[in-house]
């Protein structure tokens, strides 16, 4: 282990702003991709959202998945194993149902369906109404959040910062939105809260590379732009991959052991951490470049009194 921490520390000399082009390339078919993909298919989004009835119901047997798809055929319901035991299963009817009553009936139409010879653990039932404030609430708490990440880096850091954070965040929330839409995967409040989450860790890996970015501004006054973002970049690489690592090896566990529930949470914190890294060296630190931050550092400097300056 020792070995293999020496060996990520050790100093690097990539030429990441190099790429840039080609970065830039593959974030504008990422994105464009995204957006297409939300626009033309939409997301597939689960019962929080949708509303309808969920039952989870379990059998003393081991279940035979095709006897229970062909009984509950005419019923248009989707069914999902849960856990390891093959005794329980979860029962959805999405977006059935206007009102309590109806919803009722569908569930009393399931439950003399399957008989006696199953247990109802679970009945839930979620209203279009309640799904529809949900869509427009959850849209507006990732916009919020953006916005506010972005007008405190602006307080904490110059405005060209947090230009660079904001387009970097919302550059892996929406492409990170469209892995779900694409691949047309279960899209509920377990993935708002993984976004949620996925946002506060790109954003706190940008900013403690643009605080590293100012650092070398003040102190190699006169080295080329695009060398400091590489000289930064490479100085915050063993950081990041430590800390990137050892986040996806915990959240590989939760997606192959922490059942369905959490599967989808860990899918998207997975795939958020590595847009996250990559945004944060291909989208935030060009943004700077692009931005012309010595000019705006110098100016800064200038405006300085004696005692202020830096040395």
């Amino acid at each position: 282990m020792p070995r293999l921490i020496h060996y990520f520390i050790k100093p690097t000399h990539i030429d990441f702003i190099g790429a840039r082009k080609y970065a830039f390339f593959v974030s504008v078919f990422l994105c464009v991709l995204s957006i297409y993909s939300i626009f033309t298919q939409g997301m597939n989004f689960g019962i929080d959202f949708k509303g309808g009835v969920l039952m989870e119901v379990q059998s003393e047997q081991k279940i035979d998945m095709k006897d229970l798809r062909d009984r509950l055929s005419e019923l248009g319901v989707d069914l999902q194993p849960v856990g390891e035991t093959g005794t329980e299963v979860l029962i959805t009817a999405l977006g059935r149902g206007n009102n309590e009553q109806e919803q009722m009936k569908i569930a009393n139409v399931i439950r003399q369906e399957l008989g006696e010879e199953f247990t109802f653990r679970r009945i839930e039932m979620v209203g279009p109404r309640v799904g529809a404030e949900l869509i427009r609430n959850c849209i507006l708490a990732v916009i919020l959040a953006a916005v506010m990440i972005t007008v405190y880096v602006w307080t904490r850091f110059e405005w060209e910062f947090a230009l660079g954070t904001m387009l970097s965040l919302i550059h892996d929330i929406l492409i990170a939105v469209g892995l779900f839409s694409v691949f047309q995967l279960n899209f509920d409040m377990t993935i708002i809260a993984g976004l949620m989450t996925l946002a506060g860790f790109s954003v706190n890996d940008t900013i403690v590379s643009y605080d590293r970015m100012r650092e070398n501004l003040h102190k190699y006054r006169k080295m080329p732009i695009d060398e400091m973002i590489n000289k930064t970049t490479n100085e915050m690489l063993p950081r990041t991959l430590l800390t990137g690592m050892s986040t996806i090896i915990m959240l590989t566990v939760m997606l192959f052991m922490g059942g369905s529930v959490l599967q989808g949470f860990a899918l998207i914190m997975l795939w958020g951490i590595v847009v996250g890294t990559y945004s944060s060296i291909y989208v935030a630190m060009p943004v700077l470049m692009y931005l012309d931050i010595r000019k705006t550092m110098e100016n800064k400097t200038k405006n300085l009194n004696p005692f202020e300056k830096p040395q």
